[in-house]
């Protein structure tokens, strides 16, 4: 439930920070804002999705290191950031190494398809 409220709390910010919320001003459109806001709601509307995308594979990724235990159930926030943030990295480390196996053997097969080729002429 700790772990919702902060989600949601998170969102709140971000969303209002998205939206030039500071509380205590009120902007009036004009013209060209509100031309401006036609034309690129479509892309704001794509980074806040992306964004409340984040959040939940955040949300899903802590849930996920809560179950296999590399996160304890009465963990702080800096706790679950920093287990979040080395789980990210070691991922990255993971697929960085996929893609250079990926390439190898890529290389590898074309290496045996131009033998091949050559054999055949």
């Amino acid at each position: 439930m700790k772990l919702r409220s902060m989600g949601f709390v998170l969102l709140s910010i971000l969303l209002m920070g998205m939206m030039g919320c500071t509380g205590n001003e009120e902007q009036q459109p004009n013209a060209s804002s509100i031309s401006n806001a036609t034309k690129d709601g479509t892309v704001e509307e794509e980074m806040r999705s992306d964004q409340v995308k984040m959040i939940a594979n955040d949300e899903k990724i802590i849930e996920m290191l809560k179950s296999s235990g590399a996160i304890k159930e009465n963990a702080t926030s800096e706790e679950i950031e920093e287990a979040v943030n080395n789980y990210l990295q070691k991922k990255a480390e993971q697929n960085k190494m996929n893609e250079k196996s990926d390439k190898k053997t890529i290389e590898e097969l074309k290496k045996e398809i131009q033998k091949e080729l050559g054999k055949g002429s």
